[in-house]
């Protein structure tokens, strides 16, 4: 990607990106300056500046917000929960800050990324060149089928796809998956995945997986050759500041931090009778995995799941219950739910007038199909909702947000009004997917995860579906002639 991109006049000089491709970058664009992302986001840089940001833009909604962002984006590195807001905050100034004088000092006309910034570091140089004006690109993945679309922003539509990529054997796989529908709504491959693994947890398995890692660091501290680096660019990486660092009781204190949510949330759910004729209308609220993606930064301006909480509260009657339930993924001990929520957060929740917690037991199919509708901030239960023949309200601008029976909260007609409108058919939005995917995606996957998530779901077939030199020549292709236009505009 990064060749064709050089080939059609869009040189690399700024490189943040996975350590694996940091060589690469040195040896083919020897003028760019590299910052591996697994120091980077982890360390103080010790670049001298050249430029300083301005009092208006320090001061701005854009700047305030980004600082906000950035600082919840560290509970992802944060697993100890030891890294205070005064170190994050200094972290956070220093990246802002070399960031910021090197776009500047390097004359960046286009940022153009892999997928949504999801690391602190890459989000703050997507958030400063927004900021400044500057031209963004990312790539935004379908969920059902191996599909992109390249995206300007965050939240928007997509970026028309240059060229006419053959996608029939993809909408028709979406078509296919939506056809799954008619016998009730069907479990996640990676929800089955996490069940299985937690259905086998002993507690000899948790202590080996743990200590396995304590003791690699250990040998690949006193001696590096014998243990490799792994690639610690995601939700791995750690902070190395004092205590956040992984000591040999990090294991012990993480899965008491897991053990104490699960049972907080225990302690304020619910179980409520569906069945009860009594039983007051409400909303379905299914709170998102985090930290992740698809909230922050996909949720825009709500990326956090208590001020979207809060904004569907005030806009529902009083009367009008919401039935809040944790994403079953915050407890699985294959993730870290442990730094993406506190326990504290579900007394919050349970304070607020007539919104229930809800027992994870309660099956959400069960609770979409008697909600009134079903609120999420980018997630998939919302299209979920639409297929059951109820309706979706999303908070961000998922790819599916085009689809019928999906609203944006933004585009919500008062309540009385909206209530009264009836879920679409399954049939309605299995044929509105040719029409709302052409023009705008094209083959393709954008990660080594979501690549080897595809072959689950569709095995050898992989290939048939993907090119990737195709891939390639397709988004570079659109970002080329998009930017072109832009800036014809400009002119």
């Amino acid at each position: 990607m990064a060749n064709a991109l050089d080939s059609a006049g869009f040189r690399p000089v700024l490189w943040l990106g996975d350590w694996r491709h940091d060589n690469f970058g040195r040896e083919h664009f020897p003028e760019s300056e590299i910052l591996p992302l697994s120091s980077f986001h982890t360390s103080i840089s010790p670049k001298l500046l050249a430029h300083a940001p301005s009092a208006e833009l320090l001061t701005s909604r854009a700047f305030l917000a980004l600082k906000n962002q950035a600082i919840k984006l560290m509970d992802r590195q944060d697993e100890t929960r030891f890294f205070g807001r005064q170190e994050r905050d200094a972290h956070f100034y220093s990246m802002f800050n070399h960031l910021y004088s090197s776009i500047i000092e390097r004359n960046i006309g286009v940022l153009i990324a892999g997928e949504a910034p999801h690391h602190t570091a890459q989000l703050i140089g997507y958030r400063i060149c927004e900021m400044l004006g500057i031209p963004r690109y990312h790539l935004v993945m379908n969920t059902y089928a191996p599909l992109l679309q390249v995206n300007r922003d965050i939240v928007g539509d997509p970026v028309p796809v240059a060229g006419t990529p053959d996608v029939t054997a993809h909408v028709a796989e979406i078509q296919k998956a939506f056809e799954g529908y008619r016998h009730g709504i069907p479990t996640p491959l990676y929800m089955t995945t996490q069940a299985k693994y937690d259905s086998g947890w002993s507690f000899a398995r948790w202590a080996v997986r743990y200590w396995v890692v304590i003791v690699a660091l250990r040998i690949r501290k006193f001696f590096p050759a014998f243990v490799p680096p792994t690639n610690d660019t995601g939700v791995r990486a750690r902070y190395t500041f004092e205590k956040s660092r992984r000591r040999w009781l990090t294991p012990f204190r993480v899965e008491a931090l897991r053990r104490n949510l699960v049972a907080e949330y225990r302690r304020h759910a619910e179980t409520p009778d569906l069945a009860d004729p009594a039983l007051p209308r409400f909303v379905y609220f299914p709170l998102p995995f985090e930290p992740e993606r698809t909230s922050l930064p996909d949720g825009g301006d709500f990326y956090d799941a208590m001020d979207t909480l809060l904004a569907l509260r005030a806009y529902l009657p009083d009367d009008v219950n919401i039935f809040v339930k944790e994403h079953p993924s915050q407890f699985s001990r294959m993730l870290a739910g442990h730094k993406g929520r506190s326990q504290l957060s579900y007394r919050v929740i349970a304070n607020l007038p007539n919104v229930r917690l809800v027992d994870l037991a309660i099956p959400s199919a069960a609770l979409t199909t008697c909600a009134e509708f079903t609120a999420v901030i980018s997630g998939t239960a919302a299209l979920e909702a639409a297929l059951a023949g109820n309706k979706g309200v999303v908070f961000g601008s998922p790819w599916f947000t085009r689809l019928p029976g999906v609203t944006s909260f933004r585009d919500l007609p008062p309540f009385a009004t909206f209530s009264q409108q009836a879920g679409p058919g399954l049939d309605e939005i299995i044929a509105a997917v040719p029409t709302v995917l052409k023009g705008v995606t094209l083959p393709g996957t954008i990660s080594v995860s979501q690549r080897d998530y595809m072959k689950q779901l569709f095995g050898d077939r992989i290939t048939e579906l993907v090119d990737d030199d195709n891939t390639v020549r397709i988004v570079v292709a659109t970002i080329a002639k998009d930017f072109a236009q832009a800036r014809s505009r400009h002119d």
